[in-house]
């Protein structure tokens, strides 16, 4: 049927009188999930230079079997190992101007809070891919920023590399890796590693993976292949989220801010941040009609003992 004569629709008026409807909701998609962060431990730093001791105990012995009234003389005491990482300052500004603050915006109450919240998220991604990807330290001086080494310059001991990839040298944070040629992940190079850290005398808790190696996990080590219907549920399940390794279970943990070249074998316990200055809000000086802000941290990773962890790199991602 046709519509009434002369009728006025909504289609002739194009925007000129229709009140837009926003729904008072922002999608925002980016990711800032940071699972290592989030995971170890927290302390509190003292200077820019964060420094701890690492100690072994010595190897077992077969032969410590001693005879009754034995006199003793005393071994030699094997001196701890100091080990160091930079603070880093990361940071994010962002300007809002009075009159973008004093109107109604959808979806916020101002948007200097509106954007402070999603600084913060950014920040704190900054500081995870840091954590993940960083090389070697950097001591910093008045034209170079400090910068803490990740844990690919702390990784060594227990490593499967592709042809040409070295570890780093020392295992100080001092180094960074070199890079192999990359190869398709396979679960013998995982239970390679899970063996070493084991005979390190760790216990390794959880993997870290980039997208394409956590559903190569999923889809070709051994258990994950075939997937597991659940007729009643109406649910497929083709994921590997926890690996049982003859040396302990490990969660399987897909980490968006990591190399995805990676794959991290990881003892949170042996892992800490410690902050030299905790996030902190400043408004800068006023110069016009706009807010200035600044958000801060100092933090530094501090590696406990890298034996109880390992990696395998130069992995192929596509």
């Amino acid at each position: 049927m046709a519509i009434v004569t002369n009728a006025y629709p909504t289609y002739n008026t194009t925007g000129k009188t229709l009140k837009e409807q926003l729904a008072d909701t922002i999608s925002n998609i980016s990711p800032f999930d940071t699972p290592f962060m989030s995971s170890i431990k927290k302390e509190k730093a003292k200077s820019t230079k964060v420094e701890w001791l690492k100690d072994t105990l010595t190897s077992p012995s077969t032969s410590n079997a001693q005879k009754e009234g034995e006199t003793y003389a005393a071994t030699a005491t094997a001196d701890v190992t100091r080990l160091d990482n930079m603070a880093q300052i990361s940071a994010k500004s962002f300007a809002i101007t009075s009159t973008q603050d004093a109107v109604d915006n959808s979806g916020m109450q101002t948007y200097s809070a509106y954007e402070l919240a999603k600084q913060s998220k950014s920040l704190k991604t900054d500081m995870e891919t840091a954590m993940f990807q960083n090389g070697a330290k950097v001591v910093g001086n008045t034209t170079t920023a400090r910068s803490l080494a990740g844990i690919k310059s702390w990784i060594g001991t227990n490593s499967s590399r592709g042809t040409s990839g070295a570890d780093p040298t020392a295992l100080l944070g001092a180094h960074a890796p070199t890079n192999g040629t990359q190869r398709a992940l396979t679960e013998d190079m995982l239970k390679s590693v899970v063996k070493g850290i084991w005979e390190s005398g760790g216990t390794a808790n959880s993997i870290y993976v980039g997208s394409f190696n956590k559903q190569k996990i999923s889809s070709s080590f051994t258990g994950g292949a075939s997937k597991q219907v659940q007729a009643d549920t109406k649910t497929i399940i083709g994921a590997v989220d926890t690996y049982v390794s003859d040396f302990g279970t490990l969660n399987v943990i897909p980490a968006r801010h990591q190399a995805a070249r990676d794959l991290w074998v990881i003892d949170h316990d042996l892992w800490s941040m410690a902050s030299l200055r905790d996030y902190a809000v400043d408004e800068l000086a006023k110069t016009g009609d706009a807010k200035h802000y600044l958000l801060t941290t100092e933090f530094t990773l501090c590696a406990k003992n890298e034996a109880g962890n390992g990696v395998v790199a130069d992995l192929t991602t596509s």
